[in-house]
């Protein structure tokens, strides 16, 4: 299953769930124990234990595909201005635009 079939099915859960929490009734004074509301809970509970288990399940998705794309961006190779080949990733934007303008300055010039 993907993530966007899985969140889907999380937002039709939603609404099955918002539905039963509706329809339970409060405590009055013919029912004070509110016995009437006991089946309508019960389905509410096992229905709020569905959620849960989806909305896990889509964390756990999201977490491996998370560790998946940072292992795909280490794997990626660079020079560094030591010129030095280096895997680690360089989050600094300055460094970057530095990276991306020399690249440029050198295609120019190989042109």
């Amino acid at each position: 299953m993907e993530i966007s079939e899985l969140k889907a099915k999380i937002e039709k859960q939603k609404e099955i769930n918002t539905k039963l929490y509706k329809q339970i009734g409060t405590a009055t004074h013919e029912d004070p124990r509110n016995l009437k509301a006991q089946p309508i809970l019960k389905q509410w509970r096992k229905e709020s234990d569905k959620l849960r288990s989806l909305l896990k399940e889509l964390q756990e998705m999201e977490l491996v595909k998370k560790e998946h794309d940072r292992k795909l961006k280490e794997s990626k190779t660079f020079v560094n201005s030591f010129g030095e080949a280096t895997k680690r990733n360089v989050t600094c934007s300055t460094y970057e635009k530095a990276q991306k303008r020399i690249s440029k300055e050198i295609l120019n010039f190989i042109r």
